[in-house]
């Protein structure tokens, strides 16, 4: 009986997998109306929750030595821890540096937000080139000089170009180009429209500056922010907060592995990790701070959420250190080098609740998990991890029916939610499911469910559409 609940389930998980790409294709009314509305699809639940319920009984004895464990000073101090988260010939005419400087603190409109001018400067130049300065200019520098003298700048090869067919097609050989180059002789774009979606949204960026749109100045009579805010948002921009930790993660990874060897090596491992921890922690209290709002709206801020999870592992558990120090140095790498956007934006209306917290930092702090899950099987982090997953579902329900006037809409991201918990449930089973007794078969069980979250963290964001789009 209970074999039979867990194949349907299974069915089910396909079933939820397939809609979600059907929707993004046919829209959200077709699928509710020929797969979540259908009687098949609520009869293959029904049946498999009536299964359930009737083997639930054989699994009395799991319940138990699960409390035992919540009832373990260790387990429920780490649980209340991880809960109380919630160049051309000519040189092209640049001003001073002196005079950028003073700019600098400038308060402007930017992204719908008060800033200083260093913010709209970083940004428009580490998209431009990829990099915080560029010919030895800062980027107030390199953000002024373009706005005041154009046509100085437009034949600077300062562009990063990461297609090379579009290098090759505009006869390039090394990965920078000019404004200029995108352009013909009658001023005409060089590429179909559309053709490489990053490199026109370069040049619309550089085409805003040069027209004075990109920014606004503060009017004297608006609201202004204080000059500690200021102040903290030039500190936040000015350290690479990625690059330190991710570099400072894979260092003491690699420690790890000889602190046994090493008197006081274990003392050192912990001591270090806090110092990460720490250092982590300032850094999304400031952008915190800067922002006015939580660091959990978007993919940017929600991994270094996992990041931070995963160093509080590695500080309360020898067992899993080494492993918790390579996930967090991972994620802070991809958002290091990846093209995941750090601008602070303003809070959008659906992100305004009170369930933001409670439900953004569990569910991360669950997907933290289910990573370090992904070296070697161990039971007692899968429970905690699924624990925190389906209350993180429980809480965005109810977060939902607040927002949307629902508990449950069938979004693509509440159904890879529910296919996640559901598929890593499959493990927690291996008296009924016998092929979880081998510890092999659990480790590639548990590689291969990887793939849920995944589609689940970026999959939903990047390639479905739905009410969480907004998360990328």
């Amino acid at each position: 009986m209970a074999k039979t609940a867990f194949a349907l389930y299974a069915i089910l998980c396909i079933i939820m997998a397939v809609a979600t790409f059907v929707e993004n294709s046919y829209g959200t009314q077709f699928v509710h109306t020929y797969i979540y509305g259908s009687w098949w699809f609520i009869l293959l639940w029904a049946v498999s929750l009536c299964l359930t319920l009737t083997s639930i009984m054989k699994h009395f004895v799991w319940i138990k030595r699960l409390w035992n464990k919540i009832q373990n000073r260790h387990s429920t101090l780490f649980l209340l821890i991880l809960l109380s988260l919630s160049a051309s010939a000519k040189a092209p005419k640049c001003i001073k540096l002196e005079q950028a400087e003073q700019l600098k603190y400038q308060q402007v409109v930017y992204n719908e937000r008060v800033c200083p001018l260093n913010t709209v400067a970083l940004d428009f130049t580490q998209k431009i080139t990829g990099k915080r300065s560029f010919m030895g200019l800062t980027a107030e520098q390199i953000l002024i000089s373009w706005s005041m003298h154009p046509e100085d700048w437009k034949n600077v090869r300062m562009i990063k170009v990461k297609k090379q067919a579009a290098l090759d097609e505009l006869g390039i050989k090394d990965k920078r180009a000019s404004f200029a180059d995108f352009f013909n002789d009658s001023l005409q774009y060089r590429f179909p429209a559309g053709k490489y979606p990053d490199i026109e949204e370069k040049l619309s960026i550089i085409i805003m500056a040069t027209r004075g749109e990109l920014f606004e100045p503060l009017p004297e009579q608006a609201m202004h922010k204080t000059e500690q805010k200021i102040n903290a948002e030039v500190l936040y921009n000015g350290i690479r907060w990625n690059l330190i930790l991710f570099i400072s993660c894979f260092c003491l990874a690699l420690f790890t592995f000889f602190d046994k060897k090493i008197r006081y090596g274990n003392i050192v491992s912990v001591t270090a990790s806090a110092i990460i921890a720490t250092i982590l922690s300032v850094s999304l209290l400031l952008r915190w701070y800067v922002s006015e709002h939580l660091p959990l709206t978007n993919t940017f801020e929600t991994m270094q959420i996992i990041a931070l999870a995963t160093l509080l592992l590695s500080i309360f558990s020898t067992k899993w250190r080494t492993y918790a120090l390579i996930i967090a140095g991972a994620t802070l790498l991809v958002t290091h080098i990846s093209s995941l956007d750090p601008v602070i934006t303003p809070l959008m209306p659906a992100l305004q609740s009170p369930w933001l917290a409670s439900h953004v930092t569990t569910i991360m702090i669950s997907y933290a998990l289910y990573a370090i899950l992904l070296f070697r099987p161990d039971r007692t982090l899968l429970i905690w991890a699924e624990i925190l997953l389906g209350t993180g579902i429980a809480l965005g329900s109810i977060w939902a029916k607040n927002a949307w006037g629902t508990y449950w809409s069938w979004d693509p991201k509440e159904t890879w939610a529910l296919i996640t918990f559901i598929v890593y449930m499959y493990p927690l089973f291996p008296d009924t499911l016998t092929w979880f007794r081998s510890t092999s078969h659990q480790k590639w069980y548990l590689r291969f469910a990887f793939l849920t979250i995944l589609m689940t963290y970026f999959g939903c964001n990047y390639i479905l559409t739905g009410m969480h789009s907004y998360a990328n």
